[in-house]
């Protein structure tokens, strides 16, 4: 069987037989409503690439010092010569290596509004991916990711498998793992995963109104599709019980929002498998991963310095939280040095089953599951508001609070010199809960109040 052009351009690694399963995904009689199109788009470079970073997750020292590592300083400075960002930042004189604590930190907001400074100067963007993040933290990103960079999350997805005990066998041409979401709208596709093995993937949506068969197609084509993995959010996870989706999965990575223990628990017990609780953001990547018998989430990545910065940007000592921020990580576009996340943790040192010491985040105040109602009852993910009110225009950060009487209160701050239309936005929040929900929408410069905002909040949740 031949492969069209228009996919050997999507995944130009794929093969006949990966095709073969591709298409019987496709096509298959109680199949999604397929909305989007996508290849893994990694070719001979890019496959070397992972085999490489593969081997080093495995052999490689972790960054587990109180300093980043010579090869890690080496990229700083690398870097302070590719990115406008650090040129202007970086004060002169300054040698990482001596000075560390004295690197400026950079954050969200810094990467909202004004992404380029961070790309580097000579960066070829022939392959670059546009990403955008759901908004959770109230900074809705995009980012630039490299498709060589993406296919490295396999990576960290196989140690975090090995260090629960499991090794997943993908088979050419036949499903492998899925990923579940549970919105009003996403994108809906299925590609092949060459670098696992020439398999298939999926990206569903549970809600009835995602397939043309309603709920007896999806039981049916997830019953088929048998997948070996999932991913999905904690609010994935808990409409995946609620509707006892027909999957029982070997494991099951959970990301993008924190997730209770209690929640992973009985996730766990009802779908017979590890739920293996991920920490990471659309622009690093993954983090960190719940390991057995460690006490938080543990930094897998031999390329990924962490720290915990107080108000001061000052380390704090191991055991004190501070705001979590990293320098590193895979993706060319984006070299971070010294990021200020805005999610707060603490740091601690374990070791892994191989010996090697890694570091472990302590107390992780990240993203909070947040469910909103519609007047009906059903749910509204936070995803689906955060996309409802980037889709109207552009803004730096937000803060959406839904009180007892289902009434939405939401407060933007513009970016500069970017008005942004409060009737527009009012008119996109009631679309979203429907009627019978009151929208009040305000504008401002700052959030006044003290701590970080709390990008969603629901006294129905």
């Amino acid at each position: 069987m031949s492969i069209p052009e228009e996919w050997r351009a999507r995944s130009p690694r794929m093969s006949e037989v990966g095709y073969r399963g591709l298409r019987a995904l496709l096509q298959h009689v109680d199949a999604p409503r397929w909305n989007h199109t996508i290849g893994d788009r990694v070719g001979d470079a890019e496959a070397a690439a992972l085999q490489t970073f593969r081997e080093a997750c495995v052999g490689s020292p972790l960054e587990s010092g109180t300093r980043p590592s010579d090869a890690l300083l080496a990229r700083v400075l690398e870097q302070t010569r590719s990115t406008f960002d650090l040129a202007r930042r970086w004060p002169e004189g300054l040698d990482p290596r001596r000075d560390w604590d004295a690197v400026p930190t950079c954050s969200r907001e810094d990467l909202a509004s004004r992404l380029v400074d961070f790309v580097p100067h000579e960066a070829p963007l022939a392959d670059a991916v546009l990403y955008t993040t759901s908004g959770t933290t109230g900074h809705a990103l995009n980012v630039l990711h490299h498709p060589g960079a993406v296919a490295k999350n396999h990576a960290f997805g196989e140690r975090a498998l090995a260090e629960h005990g499991l090794r997943l066998d993908f088979e050419p041409g036949r499903p492998g793992a899925v990923n579940l979401c549970a919105q009003r709208e996403t994108f809906v596709f299925a590609t092949c995963f060459t670098v696992w093995n020439q398999s298939g993937f999926a990206k569903l949506n549970l809600p009835d109104h995602a397939w043309a068969g309603g709920a007896a197609s999806r039981e049916r084509f997830l019953r088929e599709f048998a997948p070996q993995l999932v991913t999905a959010d904690p609010l994935t996870l808990a409409a995946m019980s609620e509707l006892d989706v027909p999957v029982r999965p070997k494991a099951i990575f959970s990301s993008a929002l924190m997730l209770d223990p209690a929640h992973a628990a009985a996730s766990a017990e009802h779908f017979g498998c590890p739920v293996i609780d991920f920490y990471g953001a659309t622009e690093i990547g993954p983090i960190a991963a719940k390991l057995p018998g460690a006490p938080g989430h543990v930094v897998l990545l031999p390329d990924l310095y962490v720290e915990a910065l107080g108000e001061d940007g000052l380390p704090v000592p191991d055991g004190e939280v501070g705001e979590l921020t990293f320098t590193g990580g895979r993706n060319p576009y984006l070299p971070l040095v010294r990021y200020r996340s805005s999610d707060r943790g603490a740091l601690g040192t374990c070791k892994l089953a191989d010996g090697r010491e890694a570091r472990v985040i302590l107390h992780l105040q990240g993203r909070e599951a947040v469910r909103f109602r519609a007047r009906d009852g059903s749910l509204v993910n936070s995803v689906d508001v955060g996309r409802a009110l980037r889709d109207v225009g552009p803004f730096v950060q937000h803060e959406v609070h839904q009180h007892s009487d289902h009434s939405v209160d939401v407060r933007l701050r513009p970016s500069p010199s970017l008005p942004v239309s409060a009737t527009d936005m009012r008119r996109a929040m009631e679309r979203l809960f429907g009627p019978g929900v009151e929208v009040r929408v305000e504008i401002v410069q700052t959030f006044a109040h003290e701590g970080k905002p709390r990008s969603f909040v629901s006294e129905l949740s």
